[in-house]
């Protein structure tokens, strides 16, 4: 794939919105690769084709490039129980179900952890996640469901639904009182430079509960709309940052970025 992180997000989404105009695919498969690799197994996705390549061009490619029929397994998960089922049935896939299995569990455990920890929090806050910043973007699938699980209420997005455009007016109506800053596919570095640029000089942005209350985390966007495992890293620190005092110490990989807009 040609990589296109250099280019502002403005450019990126106008690439992606090119390629959808005129019904462009944003990712081609290199069938000479595919063959060489003879895989056994191919996993695909029918949930984004602007996060990966979508499974009609797997199973076309495959069957031009090979002259045999590997097993081919799509997932296309909208809610936290479709990943962890997910995990399942990867580990089966692969002859190793029990390990499946066994990790699943775990992060069920931990997700219980954090839900249990928050279950008590009678007046939760609003909360915004932001998937992408020009133009603005919120969230979808299972970060609003992290959200409420974490002890708070993401009421611009629907669990299980689709991100879709926001509005700066929207946002400002909306007073978040905390901002989760996780621009997908960016690392630290990017995420830190794109919110200072893009969001610290809209008209309005100091007088947002989440600013005033120094209540805006920034995430490492290459991980909560990966639909992995990490989605419990991505739930814990939701969660430590909104409760640091229940959450101390919670998580074992670091997912939020440590220094502020």
């Amino acid at each position: 794939m040609r990589q296109i992180t250099h280019l502002s997000s403005e450019e990126i989404d106008a690439i992606v919105q090119q390629a959808r105009a005129n019904g462009n695919p944003l990712y081609w498969i290199d069938g000479d690769l595919l063959r060489e690799l003879k895989p056994d197994l191919i996993i695909t996705q029918e949930l984004c084709e602007v996060c990966a390549i979508d499974s009609g061009s797997v199973f076309e490619t495959a069957s031009k490039a090979l002259d045999y029929q590997p097993e081919i397994l799509t997932i296309r998960p909208n809610v936290v129980s479709d990943i962890l089922q997910n995990v399942r049935k990867i580990g089966a896939a692969t002859g190793f179900g029990q390990r499946g299995t066994e990790l699943a569990d775990s992060l069920q455990s931990r997700i219980k952890t954090v839900v249990e920890g928050v279950a008590d929090v009678e007046n939760r806050p609003r909360v915004l996640c932001l998937d992408w910043l020009d133009p603005l973007r919120n969230t979808g699938q299972w970060v609003p469901e992290l959200v409420e699980m974490a002890g708070g209420e993401e009421r611009l997005a629907v669990t299980g639904g689709l991100s879709r455009e926001l509005t700066w007016g929207e946002i400002v109506d909306y007073a978040p009182e905390y901002l989760m800053v996780m621009p997908s596919a960016f690392g630290p570095e990017r995420v830190r430079a794109e919110t200072a640029e893009k969001l610290t000089n809209l008209k309005g942005w100091n007088e947002l509960p989440a600013v005033q209350m120094d209540r805006v985390f920034l995430f490492d966007g290459r991980i909560p709309t990966r639909h992995g495992p990490r989605v419990v890293d991505v739930l814990e620190g939701l969660a430590k940052a909104m409760h640091p005092q229940r959450f101390k110490g919670i998580s074992s990989y670091e997912v939020l970025v440590k220094d502020r807009p």
